[in-house]
């Protein structure tokens, strides 16, 4: 058999037709391989992005409406915690006779009315709802007038401390007086919250100076004075520096515990809780922090609690701090205006000292923004900078200038009353000053006479103390 030689073997041309057709053949191939292993594969990733954008964005979402929900709940905590302090600074954490007498005698003052002895009863229980609270009883015996009666049984039921008037006696004795018994009944918190023991602070003069026997002690008011205008809140009173020439107002001594701690974020860590290392008085606040800053806000907060409230500018806020370490974290406080816009200033940025330094802070100037409040203290730690310290606060206070007419005499800071219906001279002396003893002022500022009578809706000029 004969090999057929490939030279003999030859390969017709492709005819038009056939040239599109294996065109066509070879642009479908390019087609499908593209679709299969570009397309598709693109295809699905998107898909898959666009699915994970969605959770991603239900989880924002769910974020959101989470930290909505943690701000409702602190404003609600905050709110309880204001509320649940009202209450307890109402009554008597303790069943004290010595605290008891002192608010008494200041409380039933009045000349009209004379009483001769107290008598306590053995403090005992009574069933409240469910819960057993201690109270005890105190009979009053007393001599006076039907007027000094009625006024005494006003200053009781105006008490700082809740005072119940169980029972009141009278009986016609000479010409105009009246003798009588008053039962009064006190309740105390003892055993169901915890409180400063202190019923009330009797300010005493600690170590006066070599020869004075007359030396005034921190937190002294001027009687005449007044008061310069500016802050009105937790602590003490007002005084005179003679070295720079300002009014002094102690805003809080952190002598009552009517502060909270705030974390800004679940990170943060602390308390605020009182403490025996103190500037002056018998507590200072020791704030604790333990800050994990991961948050936008790194910040841990004292919530002041008291009502601090600014009329118009001091020229500074200063506050005693023991630093016990260095921290590149700032110190600050926050205000809060009518509208409720949070302002911070910085007090110190930085704390560069160890142990007790008077630190201040220019609050703002702006007289379109007062009155404004004192809400809180902060320390605010840097993003991804974490610290834990421990700081003693005390002797919160604002200075002012001193008010000089433009003969250089010093002149009183005034407020404004607005007269509500039943009100007297002095119910109104008794309730603003603690004291019917003020009525005369009133009088005499506002050109009133004791047998006038106060229409609903005057202003009385009053001088703030």
């Amino acid at each position: 058999m004969k090999k057929l030689k490939s030279s003999n073997i030859k390969l017709r041309p492709l005819t038009k037709s056939e040239k599109t057709l294996l065109t066509l053949l070879v642009i479908a191939l390019i087609v499908y391989l593209a679709n299969r292993f570009l397309l598709v594969p693109q295809t699905e990733k998107i898909r898959s992005l666009e699915t994970e954008i969605a959770e991603l964005d239900n989880q924002i979402t769910d974020m959101q409406n989470m930290i909505k929900k943690e701000d409702t709940i602190k404003k609600e905590w905050e709110m309880l915690h204001r509320e649940r302090d009202e209450i307890l600074k109402n009554y008597f954490p303790v069943l004290d006779q010595a605290q008891i007498l002192y608010l008494l005698n200041d409380l039933i003052s009045d000349e009209m009315v004379t009483i001769s002895e107290l008598s306590f009863s053995t403090p005992e229980e009574e069933t409240i709802g469910e819960m057993p609270v201690k109270n005890m009883s105190i009979s009053v015996p007393y001599r006076g007038t039907y007027d000094g009666t009625i006024e005494v049984v006003k200053a009781l039921s105006s008490s700082p401390r809740r005072i119940v008037v169980d029972n009141l006696l009278m009986e016609r004795g000479s010409d105009s007086e009246i003798t009588g018994n008053m039962s009064l009944k006190i309740y105390s918190l003892e055993g169901i919250a915890d409180t400063d023991p202190e019923v009330i602070e009797v300010a005493t003069v600690e170590g006066p100076s070599e020869g004075s026997l007359f030396a005034s002690y921190e937190g002294y008011v001027e009687g005449s004075g007044g008061s310069g205008g500016g802050g009105s809140g937790g602590g003490g009173g007002t005084a005179i520096d003679e070295k720079d020439y300002a009014k002094v107002y102690l805003l809080h001594d952190f002598e009552i515990r009517n502060y909270s701690f705030i974390p800004s974020n679940e990170n943060i860590k602390g308390d605020a809780e009182p403490s025996t290392i103190k500037k002056s008085g018998k507590y200072s606040l020791r704030f604790e922090y333990n800050i994990f800053a991961i948050g936008q806000e790194n910040r841990a907060y004292v919530d002041l609690g008291a009502n601090i409230t600014f009329n118009y500018p001091p020229d500074t806020i200063s506050m005693w701090v023991n630093a016990f370490g260095y921290s590149p974290g700032t110190l600050g406080l926050r205000f809060r205006t009518q509208d409720g816009q949070d302002i911070d200033v910085e007090v110190s940025k930085g704390i560069s000292w160890l142990g007790w330094s008077e630190v201040e802070a220019s609050p703002p100037k702006d007289l379109n923004l007062y009155p404004l409040k004192l809400t809180h203290i902060y320390f605010e730690m840097p993003f991804n900078r974490d610290d834990v310290g421990v700081f003693i606060i005390d002797k919160l206070q604002a200075f002012y200038p001193v008010n000089q007419d433009s003969a250089g005499n010093v002149q009183p800071v005034y407020d404004f009353y607005v007269v509500k219906p039943g009100d007297t001279l002095t119910d109104i002396s008794r309730r603003l000053y603690g004291s019917a003893a003020y009525v005369n002022e009133i009088m005499k500022n506002n050109s009133l006479t004791a047998g006038d009578i106060l229409p609903v809706g005057k202003v009385l000029v009053l001088v703030r103390r």
